[in-house]
């Protein structure tokens, strides 16, 4: 497996009163722009041709410029959905106190896309959250769009998809199926991996979902899938692996996540 490919990045930067501008209470972000990999700047309400983004921010720690660790959680929502991610002190050379930063990888979709960063304190209540961010995507759309993600850090879950022919996406054959593509394969905790297919052959399609490797992580694992086809309202399935079921290449612990047929 290999690491999350970067195509393009979205910067959030937290604004704070200490620099006359927003105080968000303790936690908050803002996205302000996508830079793709020629250095093109997109700002808010732009367009962009590029499927695959990486967000990057920076979010205020809810416990206070003196704490040596994040109590809480941060969130990029993305039309609605919403993908955890990591944050690590501030290490620009511009960070205010309390400051810390982010990055992950998204997929757009075809259209419109809005993009929100939201900050959560210990107790799940929400510490300050960003103005949403829209970007348009002028790419084709997609007949199938999985996106598998997962609550816990630093661990491996990997997503398997298999056609009406038997072909196979995963971490190591990304087209595996002809016109798709297993754009993200997350391998530190958290995800997301998306699967996207376009112009899907009928029959029935199949997804499965491995604890590949622990890593040190002993509690129980959650993991989520989004199903969307036709780019439409997503169906969202769960499921709670042990870490005992971390497996590698073995198929015994897989989760079925769904078969569906494609018309």
């Amino acid at each position: 497996m290999e690491p999350n490919s970067v195509v393009a990045v979205i910067l959030a930067v937290l604004l704070v009163s200490s620099c006359g501008l927003t105080d968000f209470g303790g936690g908050g972000a803002s996205v302000t722009h996508i830079t793709d990999r020629s250095g093109t700047v997109t700002d808010n309400g732009g367009t962009t041709d590029q499927r695959v983004q990486t967000v990057a921010g920076r979010v205020m720690n809810p416990a206070g410029a003196d704490a040596s660790t994040f109590d809480g959680s941060v969130f990029v929502v993305h039309n609605g959905n919403r993908q955890q991610v990591t944050p690590t002190p501030c290490t620009l050379g511009d960070c205010q106190p309390g400051e810390w930063e982010f990055t992950t990888d998204l997929v757009l979709n075809s259209g419109s896309n809005n993009i929100q960063v939201v900050v959560e304190d210990s107790g799940g209540s929400q510490a300050g959250s960003s103005s949403t961010f829209n970007v348009n995507a002028n790419i084709p759309a997609r007949d199938i769009t999985a996106t598998l993600t997962w609550d816990t850090n630093g661990n491996d879950v990997d997503m398997h998809v298999y056609d009406p022919q038997g072909n196979h996406a995963y971490y190591s054959s990304k087209q595996g199926i002809p016109s798709a593509d297993l754009d993200l394969d997350d391998i530190d905790g958290y995800g997301p991996e998306t699967f996207t297919m376009q112009d899907a052959i009928p029959g029935d399609y199949t997804i499965k979902v491995r604890y590949y490797d622990a890593k040190g992580v002993t509690s129980n694992v959650p993991v989520t899938v989004r199903l969307s086809l036709n780019e439409g309202t997503p169906q969202v399935f769960t499921h709670t692996f042990t870490a005992e079921q971390a497996n590698y290449d073995d198929a015994t612990n897989d989760w079925t996540v769904t078969t569906f047929t494609m018309p």
